[in-house]
């Protein structure tokens, strides 16, 4: 081999340790074609009398006039539904994720976007209090609030996010911040240590204002759509774990065998604790 080929097989050899290195995902995984992918499908339902939504009295808080035009009942109460059910028994805000799977389709994580909107924490929409984050990854919450009425509030209703690890029953501080005008952006990282945690936002003005959120650290999950149900493609053929994971309900887990260019089907059916 002359020099100029050796100098060519090096070059090649650091642009392909970089390619692979750019293709690794947080956590491990990498980046692969898989050209026999097959799919999970499923369903998530509630089964039982639905729990009591969650009052909380306005008065109690900053600006109650502002707060309650949005989910009061009409009495001067905050209402949180935390289990939220649809037709057919179908139960909403469920992140459904799968656990050993390194590598495999794209994971394109551009980071998480919250909004306080209306004395909420809005992750998807109005209905939804839960998502997912990525170790390291960026979490943006947005300030989309403003009193016109309240020369304190005009140009903005403050709110101060509080960005908590939960495990179990202990938790721990990740940051806390004022949002007090209206278009602010706090944008941190997410720092996770335990393997079992997951991310709690709470508004220390408004403790009725809440979001939780599932790690994750492949592409493969999915949160399911108003009717419960849920669809992963591209997955590796194989056997992995899938878990299913409710804010408030906690969190089941199933096996599933995944064949080559196949569907395979799970159910998960919570109830309350």
């Amino acid at each position: 081999m002359n020099a100029r080929s050796r100098v060519a097989g090096v070059v090649f050899g650091v642009v392909a340790l970089a390619t692979a290195s750019m293709a690794k995902a947080e956590g491990g995984y990498t980046e692969a074609p898989v050209a026999d992918g097959g799919t999970l499908a499923g369903k998530v339902v509630f089964k039982g009398a639905v729990p009591a939504p969650k009052t909380f009295d306005f008065a109690k808080f900053p600006n109650p006039g502002f707060c309650e035009k949005t989910d009061s009942d009409g009495k001067g109460h905050r209402v949180v539904q935390e289990v939220k059910v649809g037709k057919d028994n179908a139960l909403k805000d469920v992140v459904v994720y799968m656990e050993g799977i390194e590598k495999g389709k794209p994971f394109k994580f551009g980071g998480t976007d919250v909004k306080a909107n209306g004395c909420r924490f809005m992750v998807q929409g109005p209905s939804s209090f839960a998502g997912v984050v990525v170790k390291k990854a960026e979490i943006r919450i947005e300030n989309t609030d403003a009193d016109p009425s309240d020369p304190k509030a005009a140009t903005g209703v403050l709110h101060n996010p509080h960005g908590y690890e939960v495990a179990g029953a202990s938790s721990s501080t990740i940051f806390n911040l004022p949002l007090p005008e209206k278009g602010q952006v706090i944008k941190k990282p997410v720092t996770l240590r335990k393997k079992e945690s997951v991310f709690k936002i709470e508004c220390d003005q408004h403790n009725f204002m809440q979001a939780f959120f599932q790690p994750v650290d492949n592409p493969y999950y999915a949160i399911v759509d108003e009717d419960g149900t849920f669809s992963i493609d591209g997955i590796p053929p194989g056997t992995y774990e899938v878990h299913a994971w409710h804010p408030t309900l906690g969190l089941q887990e199933a096996k599933v065998t995944i064949a080559a260019k196949g569907t395979a089907k799970t159910d998960f059916a919570f109830a309350a604790k």
